[in-house]
């Protein structure tokens, strides 16, 4: 009778141990089922992102190209934009410049613009949906294969006439509410995509300035929905998760696009993850859920595998229990020991591997990158443009390496202590950044020395624009912001900035003294400007 009743207790206490076990388990893996729809979510957000911000640096170029121009031309057009394609635009349909003219001016519009090179263009005038003004695309490159629509209106449609409108008046890029691309809308139903369309605002220059009062027109890219999903964000998904892009507009949501490699899975709510997007003068929602192959790596069958080892382990000291009753404190003391010992080595193993790989990435972002700025080092600056020197070769393309030196940096270290100095240099690093593209390698070489590398040139004259807005970019008064004392506001910092191209480069220092030597031109030159290095 005792036996039986110890064999009983035994099996209670090893089926409620085996349980928790599996339980604790099954958390252990929902957890990191989640950690990693954290993780898609975020690098999903910023393909978005990066890919959007490079469309709209590519629209400014072309915005700032053609706005240089006294008047645009059909020539200069097909000259801009002679090096885009989809493998460098993923999803665009095509790249066209907008008109704008009133009923009455829709003739003198098209004899214009034959007088400047578009010999066969003839606008085909819509009844606007607002107003009385029509927006017609006179210059197009399609990258799709479809022939260019040159002579649309695209006023018939809501969608584009309301970004064109809002593009203008803010002065600023914009973004579309979804709908089918006119070009797409002679398609079967079934190969029709939401698309949007991107616009950028092109305005003359007056005095050497941009004159938001002489506008010439719109810069405008068509970028199709699914393609943009499938293209741009498939591989940050790893297909394993479903990646749905929403637009909302007030109360009303509408879904722009979806991509999703597996077969989509209700996990329930904790595993579902949104990330809101303000994009263009847009809110988007980027909805991120599970799908089969993500459940099928997370389920790793450790719950399975537990509840089967704990019923054997159970069983088998039931049994010894049951034949050796003298032996049972130490038996029963020998299972609790080795099942703690399991738990806490498990515990060991993934808390020293979580500190390895977090050791490793924090020592490889030191070794490559500016502990002051965040930016790359001199080291990953080399690889970077031996890396480019490669890449551009094989490919026929240009690049430019940029030598920025700070002017007038040394007062405010002298004045204002190193602490501000510091403080200043971390300013001018963030606009930097946000002076160049996404794709574009900013560095600082050490001291109030910078250097930026700009890859895949549309023409070479693109190197000075991207000069232009660096210096633009510092010349700015510094902020009193973080940790800058508002007396630095006073100390005028500026940028000289030496370009060299990589055409006859024989190698990534030769290039590199090329920038150098330009930048200390610039310097001597009167500061606050660019000098494109020669040969």
């Amino acid at each position: 009778m005792v036996n039986t009743v110890v064999v009983a207790v035994v099996l209670v206490i090893g089926g409620g141990l085996t349980v928790m076990a599996g339980v604790l388990v099954g958390q252990g893996e929902r957890r990191y089922a989640g950690q990693l729809m954290d993780r898609y979510a975020d690098d999903a957000t910023s393909a978005v992102v990066d890919q959007v911000g490079d469309y709209e640096h590519t629209l400014a170029d072309l915005a700032t190209a053609l706005g240089a121009e006294d008047e645009p031309t059909a020539a200069r057009f097909a000259a801009v934009t002679s090096n885009l394609n989809r493998q460098r635009l993923p999803a665009a349909a095509g790249v066209a410049f907008v008109a704008a003219a009133d009923d009455d001016g829709v003739a003198a519009l098209q004899a214009a613009w034959r007088d400047r090179g578009a010999t066969g263009l003839t606008l085909a005038p819509h009844a606007p949906v607002f107003g009385t003004e029509h927006a017609f695309v006179v210059l197009e490159r399609s990258f799709d294969g479809q022939s260019a629509a040159t002579g649309r209106d695209l006023s018939e449609a809501a969608e584009p006439i309301e970004a064109l409108r809002m593009a203008r008046v803010s002065a600023a890029f914009a973004i579309s509410r979804g709908y089918v691309l006119l070009r797409d809308r002679k398609l079967p139903e079934a190969s029709r995509q939401r698309s949007v369309m991107l616009v950028q605002p092109v305005f003359g220059q007056t005095g050497g300035a941009w004159d938001p009062n002489r506008f010439r027109g719109w810069v405008v890219l068509g970028v199709r929905g699914t393609d943009f999903m499938t293209d741009t964000l498939r591989a940050e998904s790893r297909g394993s998760v479903r990646l749905t892009l929403t637009e909302h507009d007030g109360t009303i949501q509408r879904v722009i696009a979806s991509a999703a490699a597996g077969t989509p899975r209700d996990a329930g709510p904790e595993l579902d993850r949104d990330r809101i997007l303000e994009i263009g003068q847009r809110t988007w929602q980027l909805s991120v859920t599970p799908t089969d192959r993500l459940l099928s790596a997370t389920d790793r069958r450790m719950t399975a595998l537990t509840l089967a080892g704990g019923v054997v382990v159970t069983v088998l000291v039931a049994g010894l229990v049951g034949t050796l009753t003298g032996a049972r404190d130490r038996a029963v003391s020998q299972v609790a020991a080795a099942t703690l010992a399991l738990r806490e080595d498990i515990a060991r193993r993934e808390e020293t591997e979580s500190r390895l790989r977090a050791r490793e990435s924090e020592l490889r972002h030191l070794a490559l990158h500016d502990p002051l700025t965040g930016l790359a080092n001199r080291a990953l600056f080399w690889e970077r443009v031996e890396h480019a020197f490669a890449t551009h070769q094989r490919a026929a393309q240009t690049f430019a390496v940029l030598f920025v030196d700070l002017d007038g940096f040394k007062p405010v270290n002298d004045r204002l202590g190193h602490t501000a100095g510091d403080a200043v240099l971390r300013q001018v690093a963030d606009r930097l950044r946000r002076a160049t593209r996404a794709a574009d390698t900013v560095a600082r070489l050490g001291g109030d020395e910078f250097a930026i590398l700009v890859e895949q040139l549309a023409a070479p004259g693109d190197a000075g624009i991207a000069a232009h807005r660096i210096i633009s970019a510092v010349e700015r008064p510094i902020e009193p912001i973080d940790g800058v004392p508002p007396a630095a506001a006073e100390l005028p910092v500026t940028a000289s900035v030496g370009v060299a191209l990589s055409g006859d480069a024989v190698d990534v220092d030769d290039i590199l003294r090329r920038a150098d030597t330009a930048m200390y031109a610039a310097k001597s030159g009167g500061k606050g400007r660019y000098v494109v290095g020669e040969a």
